[in-house]
């Protein structure tokens, strides 16, 4: 879609041309008018004159009081009397041509276009006139070329002016949209800080005609983070309001197949309650900040177990921000550096670098899984082993989340510290926080 700049642009400019061509065409009929006009004033001037001679004794029309150039060959200024009884005088400057001069009765007069001897064009001036010897109708023609070549020379001119000015307007109507856009910019600065986690609203104080966006947007953050906010609080409440119930019928029952079925309840819950507890610590709608959350997990774990005397290695190699939910992400390498911690004897790695995709991979020194069930950890939510608390609640959430992402989760041994690898990669925008 085109942008309003470009869409206001070509609307003015089409206006412009629109108005300036208007403008053009009908200076230059006005003025055309203009200087017809004038010619034939000045020719029915001379008209008169050649039909003074004419009514003369002499009956002359050479000795008319006319300049010279109509006694120059092919001047483009000529004249022609038709008298009523056929006969025809001529100014020298028509040499043997004639013209076409229509018969007018005494008084009448007209102004018309016609063809020189040269087919140049002319504008010839007819007026009727009557004496003693007979009615007689004078043609008076002038060559309308220097006009003509005036007027072109006066369109191009104003041709090239009109695009000058349309240059111009467009300049000035850029610069005053620039700068009425520039009143946009705290909003847009403001929804950057909410792309990347900021509370807060877009401010109003915007032009007029934006203001309803403005606070459209601005209703729909606040119920974004009310419905969020409110499930992730059912959640965890239906999760609790289930629990204990679940747990007085497993001390009640007695029935195997009944205990196994209940005990898969109960994980489950415990899932979706450690989901809801970890995504409440969050703010809804923040990205996550590699370098100081990561920081932060394994300050936190060491803090959880000082008894451990763990070394924490971190690598991060990505921006400041990711295009991805920060609860997400807190949850995901939570629960990953929470079983590190649980099982690493001396050191835990972290590493994170973001391409895209996102590649995170936590690895510890503990005694690992067997080989056999590596494919069982996302699905088990069991623990595979009673020296620590178990893998399999948390790298099944860890699971869950990845997939939400369209990403994956592998399992293998670490090749450098001999425990339990875990990598995550997660598909991730090219630029994910452009405005």
């Amino acid at each position: 879609m085109r942008s309003l700049e470009n869409q206001l642009r070509l609307s003015l400019s089409t206006l412009l041309i629109a108005v300036l061509a208007a403008w053009l065409l009908g200076g230059e009929w006005a003025l055309r008018q203009i200087a017809e006009q004038f010619v034939a004033a000045r020719l029915a001037h001379d008209a008169r004159a050649v039909a003074a001679a004419v009514a003369s004794p002499a009956g002359d029309a050479e000795r008319a009081t006319l300049p010279p150039i109509y006694h120059q060959p092919f001047s483009g200024h000529y004249f022609q009397v038709q008298r009523a009884d056929g006969g025809v005088q001529r100014s020298r400057s028509l040499w043997d041509s004639s013209l076409e001069v229509p018969a007018l009765a005494p008084g009448e007069h007209q102004s018309t276009s016609g063809q020189g001897p040269r087919q140049q064009p002319l504008l010839l001036w007819c007026e009727g006139f009557s004496h003693d010897q007979g009615d007689f109708t004078v043609a008076i023609a002038e060559d309308m070329t220097p006009l003509n070549a005036a007027l072109t020379r006066f369109h191009l001119i104003g041709f090239a002016l009109s695009l000058a000015v349309v240059a111009l307007l467009l300049a000035v109507q850029r610069r005053l949209l620039r700068r009425a856009f520039r009143r946009l910019d705290p909003v847009r600065s403001q929804i950057q800080r909410i792309a990347l986690g900021a509370e807060g609203h877009l401010p109003e104080q915007v032009p007029q005609e934006v203001q309803p966006l403005v606070a459209a947007i601005n209703h729909l953050l606040d119920a974004w983070r009310e419905h969020l906010q409110r499930s992730r609080n059912s959640l965890g409440n239906l999760a609790h309001a289930l629990k204990g119930p679940l747990h007085r019928l497993l001390r009640e029952t007695d029935d195997e197949d009944r205990r196994a079925q209940l005990t898969r309840m109960s994980t489950l819950i415990e899932r979706e309650l450690t989901r809801a507890r970890v995504a409440g610590r969050g703010t809804p709608g923040q990205w996550f900040r590699p370098q100081a959350d990561v920081a932060d997990l394994l300050e936190a774990m060491t803090k959880l177990y000082p008894e451990r005397g763990l070394r924490m290695r971190q690598r991060v190699e990505a921006p400041e921000h990711l295009p991805f939910e920060r609860e997400d992400l807190l949850e995901l390498l939570g629960n990953l550096i929470e079983n590190a911690t649980k099982w690493a004897r001396e050191e835990i790695r972290v590493d994170l670098s973001y391409g895209p995709p996102l590649e995170l991979s936590v690895e510890d020194d503990g005694p690992g899984v067997d080989p056999s069930h590596l494919h069982d950890l996302p699905e088990r939510g069991l623990r595979l082993g009673e020296a620590a608390p178990g893998h399999g609640l948390g790298l099944g959430i860890v699971h869950d989340i990845a997939r939400l992402y369209g990403g994956s989760v592998e399992f293998d041994r670490s090749p450098s510290l001999g425990g339990l690898r875990v990598r995550v990669s997660c598909p991730g925008a090219a630029d994910p926080l452009v405005f």
